[in-house]
């Protein structure tokens, strides 16, 4: 997660925690949350693409 897409959750949070929460910014918490997931599941994709060997030892 990126500082500002931190920033953002924290500010829609402190929203949605005072019950104050309006369509639009249910619809800016949704887009985050996906957005947010979409890389998180990139990530894991990444690391289990990422081939780990150990070399055979060489005899002679």
């Amino acid at each position: 997660m990126s500082p500002a897409q931190l920033k953002k959750l924290q500010e829609l949070s402190q929203v949605f925690s005072q019950g104050k929460a309006n369509p639009k910014q249910i619809q800016q918490l949704s887009a985050l949350l996906a957005q947010i997931n979409l890389n998180n599941e990139e990530e894991q994709a990444a690391k289990s693409e990422t081939v780990s060997f150990i070399a055979a030892p060489r005899f002679g």
